[in-house]
């Protein structure tokens, strides 16, 4: 089974576990994602928590404390060098592939850092582009990626939209430390509302650097503003949350910024936004509702914590620009134009939640992942050049690779063709949805398929041969990028895999398997069942060329814009599966496609050219159909059916014997292997695709008919029951 647990970590996430502050809020971000597609493990930077056992992330995660143990790869999210006296990246384990987690908020990195990346680490992630332009600016050499940090937003885009009362409230959360601009916020709301008692601004931090707070409540107290509230202190998530809500707008003019994590946050409440356009902030040019003051003041980027030294510069915004800014935001809000927008905002905030995010972060560390999640997001400024990727496939590779089991190998069972491809099918469905699944492939090796078998006769399997391999390929492309060889490489589908708990997917999917189908087809989500797997469709199965061509020829001599109507007709054994044991059979399905003929009108002068795809089994049904319907039936020659004096003697026999097996052309080609072939799967495949062109398929319970509702969900579906027709899904 895929691993769901971090026992025997081989991934390691260093950082401050502090997870109120914002370099603790992206080490919390890496090791949620990381951990929903890997075991991880966690070393903290803060010395007394690492004797402990394990780090209960905010998301109620546990993660096991890193204790000396060999990791193919780990991640640094600290700060990467803070002084003359910090050494926290050396406690990086060395036996592992090292990427760093860079975020900066000057125009230029301190040459300690360059150093310290160049020497010590294999690969950078930037939580913005203009991080990796700072990087290659200033001499990095080892290759990066950009991707933003994913944020706990779930929670927050839950929420409904709250107003907080008649009075508009500009607020904001974010350190008081000198480069964040929070004088200029002052100075900018002071010259827009001045001492206006209905409107209010509020500012709030956890940390204070210097004398900052006393140097605001100084200005405040000078301008005469009663309309302005300061508060420090650390605040419950849950605090922090309502006091975002209860603004009107989110307003920060910080100088620089590495990613800014707070007006996120208000996005994902529906906020509006009034920013300096420097750095992370200018990530969100374009979003609904986002105000951004030019920045043009050159202010040298002291940081009083990295020694007092200055690196680089700084974009200053003067408080006219500010005031202007946010005078537009608030306008924005009063005039109402917020409320259509709001939807816009917090979808992009949606973007980078930690489901959204969860494929991009673990691509980091499997460059491959994308080919089997094909439709996961991507995030705007996501980027993972191709030269990553090779650093990090060939530094793992030189390592021994990922360990864990993160893949499921779906083998072929003795069924029939379609039960075979719906059991395959539902487990890549499924799987695609848990993030610990890297990889679902199918094993059609015929060879191993009569090693399971142990001697035992197949009783449906007919579909190829031991020299045919993994009988996938002969009628689908290769999966996932991978080559033909690859798909018969054992080797490598088994590669870091093992097959499903449940064979048949009867746990997650307990209605898909032939003997409750009905039921399937029956309940009021069968439609929501056939968009969701029709998606997994589209994304990954694309026939064999030869086969698609094959069926493309036949359906050009049909009418274009015409109706098709579809009857898949079963053999009369069938009928133990089917509702009650009983089943329709030609007489029904003549009479329900006479019906509706009748019904679409398509018997009268000037109606649409029509006709009617037959699939069957039987030669006897080709027969009458013919006789009933002339020219206008249509079908595949060639095909294997039984015979007319095969079908008189099991109709002569009852029901004694039409409900024992036996009698199809599975179990009479399944009973010597000598009469296996892949063209009788191809022949089935071909039948199945047609049916899913038709505008409407007459059926009963099979695998035939579950896989053709999948593969077109805008077929009608019409259950044919002895007297009745019964729609069961319709289009989607």
């Amino acid at each position: 089974m895929v691993q769901q647990s971090n026992l025997n970590a081989e991934i390691c996430i260093v950082g401050r576990c502090w997870f109120e502050t914002g370099i603790g809020t992206l080490t919390y971000a890496w090791c949620e994602a990381l951990a929903r597609n890997f075991p991880v493990c966690i070393l903290p930077t803060e010395p007394d928590l690492r004797t402990r056992d394990a780090i209960v992330l905010p998301s109620g995660r546990s993660i096991p404390v890193w204790k000396g143990q060999d990791v193919k790869a780990s991640i640094f999210v600290d700060v990467l060098w803070n002084g003359a006296y910090d050494h926290n990246y050396t406690l990086v384990p060395q036996s592992g592939l090292r990427l760093a987690s860079v975020v900066f908020d000057s125009d230029a990195l301190p040459p300690e850092w360059v150093r310290t990346l160049n020497n010590h680490f294999d690969a950078a992630v930037c939580t913005s582009p203009h991080i990796q332009e700072l990087l290659t600016s200033g001499g990095v050499e080892i290759p990066s990626a950009v991707v933003p940090p994913p944020l706990d937003l779930e929670p927050l885009l839950r929420r409904p939209f709250r107003k907080y009362s008649d009075k508009l409230r500009v607020g904001s959360v974010a350190a008081f430390h000198p480069r964040k601009g929070a004088e200029v916020l002052v100075a900018a709301f002071a010259k827009v509302f001045g001492r206006r008692d209905d409107v209010e601004l509020v500012l709030h931090s956890n940390l204070n650097f210097a004398d900052t707070v006393d140097q605001l409540r100084l200005q405040v107290q000078a301008m005469g503003l009663t309309n302005v509230v300061i508060s420090t202190g650390n605040l419950s998530v849950e605090e922090k949350t309502a006091l975002i809500e209860s603004f009107d707008v989110f307003a920060n003019f910080s100088r620089g910024e590495g990613y800014s994590i707070g007006p996120r946050e208000a996005l994902a409440l529906g906020k509006v936004l009034a920013l300096s356009d420097v750095g992370g902030h200018s990530d969100l040019a374009g979003v609904p509702g986002v105000f951004l003051a030019p920045a043009h003041l050159r202010l040298p980027a002291r940081y009083v914590e990295i020694d007092n030294r200055v690196f680089g510069e700084q974009r200053g915004v003067l408080v006219d620009d500010a005031a202007r800014t946010l005078k537009a935001a608030l306008d924005f809000v009063e005039a109402d134009l917020d409320r259509e927008s709001r939807v816009a905002r917090r979808a992009y905030a949606g973007s980078l939640s930690f489901s959204r995010m969860s494929t991009t972060v673990a691509e980091l560390l499997e460059p491959g992942i994308r080919s089997f999640r094909r439709s996961a997001p991507v995030a705007e400024h996501v980027s993972i050049p191709a030269a990553f990727k090779q650093r990090i496939a060939r530094g793992l590779a030189e390592r021994g690779g990922l360990s864990h089991q993160r893949a499921r190998v779906i083998q072929a069972h003795d069924g029939g063709f379609f039960s075979i491809f719906n059991t395959y099918f539902t487990h890549l469905a499924w799987d695609l949805r848990d993030e610990r699944c890297h990889r679902t492939l199918p094993d059609w090796d015929v060879g191993r398929f009569l090693e399971r078998q142990k001697g035992a006769p197949a009783t449906s399997f007919c579909y190829g041969r031991p020299e045919d391999g993994n009988v996938w390929t002969r009628f689908f492309e290769p999966l996932f990028d991978l080559s033909v060889d690859d798909m018969n490489d054992g080797a490598l589908l088994y590669a870091n895999a093992g097959p499903p708990d449940y064979p048949f997917n009867e746990a997650r999917e307990p209605l898909l398997t032939y003997v409750h189908a009905y039921r399937l087809y029956k309940t009021p989500w069968f439609r929501n069942f056939r968009r969701q797997y029709n998606r997994v469709y589209r994304d990954h199965i694309r026939l064999a060329p030869d086969l698609a061509a094959e069926i493309d020829r036949f359906a050009a001599d049909l009418p274009g814009d015409g109706v098709l109507l579809g009857a898949h007709v079963r053999h009369p054994s069938h009928s133990i599966e089917q509702p009650g044991a009983v089943m329709a059979h030609t007489d029904s399905y003549v009479d329900a496609l006479k019906a509706q003929i009748a019904q679409k009108g398509l018997d009268r002068r000037g109606a649409p050219d029509w006709r009617i795809f037959l699939a069957t089994d039987q030669e006897s049904v080709v027969r009458r159909f013919k006789a009933e319907f002339g020219g206008q039936v249509c079908f595949f020659e060639g095909v294997e059916r039984t015979r007319e004096e095969d079908d008189l003697r099991l109709s002569a026999g009852g029901d004694a014997l039409r409900h024992v097996q036996g009698h199809q052309v599975q179990h009479l080609m399944a009973a010597s292997t000598a009469t296996w072939s892949a063209d009788l799967a191809r022949q089935v495949i071909r039948d199945a695709v047609m049916l899913s062109r038709c505008d409407s398929m007459l059926h009963v319970v099979s695998n035939v008919s579950t896989a053709v509702s999948y593969m077109n969900p805008n077929c009608e579906l019409i259950f044919c029951r002895p007297g009745q027709l019964i729609s069961d899904g319709g289009s989607a």
